[in-house]
């Protein structure tokens, strides 16, 4: 993509497409929480053990922090293997953006119902829990993701300070999103979500180095 070009938009489309699939995914994460909010999916105890830190009557948002952050997974997917093909075509920077953006303002669902529903913005009891692996990296790659989306948005600049730090909040989320759900997964259907990611970005990456070596072969 033309460093002196904009970031191409998504339109109506895009972003409908993008943002029905965001709402429908957030409904059915809020559901399956009040659904299971009498089963003990998730342990009221932290990872390794100890004295609960939760108690019965917070089982249900302490499903729905799992299931918005599986629901923000899932809407991250399509925009982590659609970035490496931005600069060749606007149709998948269109889709690109709508699919970052909409999975930010799930995220931030998730982020808001962990930090201030389940820990009561007790943040330090936040820094401190098993529960949270990365605490201070976490925030730090939210309100990087928040920034990124707004200068998509607003600035719209592809200069090359603009593309560095993209690439390297995409790369932190696939960190982030991996390690929480294929490593510290509680349960199998978060492992799988995790490695899922995964092949799908490894597929995206094959796929834009055959273009790219094919073009330049060309």
């Amino acid at each position: 993509m033309n460093p002196t070009a904009p970031t191409p938009r998504p339109g109506a489309r895009p972003m409908a497409r993008a943002s029905t699939a965001a709402a429908l995914l957030l409904l059915l994460a809020f559901a399956a929480a009040w659904w299971t909010r009498e089963l003990p999916l998730f342990a009221l105890t932290p990872p390794g053990g100890g004295a609960a830190d939760m108690l019965p009557g917070q089982r249900q948002d302490l499903h729905t922090t799992f299931f918005t952050i599986w629901a923000a997974l899932i809407l991250v997917v399509p925009a982590l293997c659609l970035l490496p093909f931005r600069e060749r075509s606007a149709t998948a920077a269109r889709y690109w953006l709508a699919c970052w953006t909409v999975s930010l303002a799930v995220f931030l669902v998730h982020f808001y119902w962990a930090v201030v529903v389940v820990f009561g913005n007790d943040w330090s009891r936040i820094l401190h829990t098993p529960r949270v692996s990365a605490p201070r990296l976490d925030t730090v790659f939210a309100l990087w993701w928040v920034a990124d989306v707004l200068i998509a948005w607003l600035w719209r600049s592809e200069a090359l300070w603009v593309r560095v730090q993209r690439w390297g909040v995409h790369a932190l989320a696939l960190v982030l999103f991996f390690m929480g759900a294929a490593r510290e997964g509680e349960l199998a259907a978060s492992r799988t979500l995790g490695w899922l990611l995964a092949a799908g970005v490894v597929i995206s990456a094959v796929i834009a180095l055959r273009y790219h070596r094919r073009a330049r072969s060309a």
